[in-house]
């Protein structure tokens, strides 16, 4: 009796385990837990340097007098009135350097003659301390609104233009003769192979624009006296109120890392066909 083949099952590929789902307080704390732990370490390093050395609160306070003096400052309004001062400024002068800057980089960057004609005043300007432009603005625009904005402008759209130039012009050549070959005419080109490359690079130059334009809106506040977290940073020195002093300064910075935050997010939102790339 003849004995009958049976076949053997074909071995099945091992199921991969079903990845968890994170939560919502996960996902948070993943991604906002580095940040605040740092925070608290720097807060409790701050702290134990005034326990272990004991320095006079007028040359270096603690973190409570500090919050003290910010709570102070909240509650007689002059932390309101000072914040919103410097970011009127701030908001429209980093608004013309946008609506300025962007397309005047990207058009020097596609234009060899004006790159050659324009970089040696762009770099120059670039170098520049904003302080020695201080006396000339008040000459010009006197004491109001106008100079703090205006220094902002003159700060922040020369990193701009050239963050947006050299995007345009480090495009990759192969990638411009693939669109060229597969029929892509200057506005196709334009759009899709140009702005694409050029976003990294212009958001690069808006933080560093960010960051030179509140150099340039302090210069002024501390020079000039013209309202505003410098100027409160200023008169607090000058009263030796060094709490104050830094509550405003802390301030400051909180501000300016809101809007660095906020110029990363619109990046990651624009360039989401970009791959990241973690060493």
């Amino acid at each position: 009796m003849a004995a009958t083949a049976t076949s053997a099952p074909a071995p099945t590929a091992p199921r991969r385990p079903a990845k968890r789902r994170q939560s919502l307080l996960e996902r948070v704390a993943r991604k906002r837990g580095p940040g605040l732990l740092a925070f608290v370490a720097f807060i409790g390093l701050w702290q134990l340097a005034i326990l272990v050395f004991d320095p006079s609160p007028i040359l270096f306070p603690g973190p409570a007098e500090v919050w003290d003096e910010w709570m102070k400052a909240a509650a007689d309004g002059s932390m309101w009135e000072a914040t919103a001062n410097s970011m009127y400024a701030m908001s429209i002068g980093l608004a013309i350097s946008l609506v300025v800057g962007i397309p005047l980089g990207v058009a020097i960057g596609m234009s060899p003659t004006a790159d050659l004609i324009t970089s040696p005043y762009l770099w120059g300007f670039f170098a520049m301390p904003r302080i020695a432009l201080a006396p000339l603005m008040v000459l010009w625009l006197g004491f109001g609104a106008e100079i703090k904005i205006w220094l902002v402008v003159l700060s922040a759209i020369i990193p701009i233009i050239l963050s947006a130039k050299d995007g345009v012009q480090t495009t990759d050549e192969s990638l411009v003769r693939a669109a060229r070959s597969f029929g892509a005419g200057r506005l196709q080109m334009f759009s899709k192979v140009v702005v694409p490359n050029t976003l990294p690079f212009i958001a690069s130059g808006v933080r560093n624009g960010i960051s030179r334009g509140f150099v340039g809106l302090l210069v002024i506040e501390l020079t000039v006296g013209t309202g505003g977290i410098g100027t409160e940073v200023m008169r607090s020195m000058r009263d030796l109120d060094t709490g104050r002093m830094f509550a405003f300064t802390a301030t400051l910075i909180a501000l300016a890392l809101l809007l660095v935050s906020l110029s990363r997010r619109l990046e990651n939102y624009a360039s989401r066909w970009r791959e990241e790339v973690v060493l």
